[in-house]
């Protein structure tokens, strides 16, 4: 019983999709891993269909060996890191630590592993703060544009 209470720990990766802030996604991970609800399938007895003896019909039951009244309170929080932390507009894997993998994300860090970037623009158009949802401060048009020149 004591192994079931044990904290999860240890290094995962998770997608992080854009328009969602990383802090944001920690918490929902955080919250789903702290629920840890469970359903086993059972075989009831029951009318089965198109049977006029009754059969065994298959139906999902929650588990009461874990229930909270049995096994005691459960574990508020949980200790989860992130190795890298991408931007709002930014999609990509991030690195997820929880217990001691929060240790192994800073070996991680320091192994100063590449990463690829994929970036896209539009020429002749310029804001404020550098990405499409910024005020537009200045416009221009352009021609043939040399390879040399971009």
């Amino acid at each position: 019983m004591a192994a079931a209470r044990r904290l999860p720990a240890g290094l995962f990766a998770v997608y992080k999709p854009p328009g969602v802030a990383w802090e944001r996604l920690r918490g929902a991970l955080e919250t789903r891993l702290l629920r840890g609800e469970r359903l086993h399938v059972r075989f009831l007895p029951g009318p089965a269909a198109g049977a006029a003896a009754p059969g065994l019909v298959a139906a999902r039951v929650p588990v009461l060996a874990e229930h909270p009244l049995v096994t005691g309170p459960r574990f508020r929080r949980l200790r989860m890191g992130a190795g890298h932390r991408l931007d709002t507009k930014a999609s990509g894997v991030m690195v997820l630590g929880i217990g001691h993998g929060n240790k192994l994300l800073a070996d991680l860090h320091n192994c100063h592993l590449s990463k690829v970037y994929t970036v896209g623009g539009l020429f002749g158009k310029a804001t404020d703060d550098f990405s499409d949802t910024g005020k537009l401060v200045e416009k221009t048009t352009y021609g043939k544009k040399l390879k040399g020149s971009v």
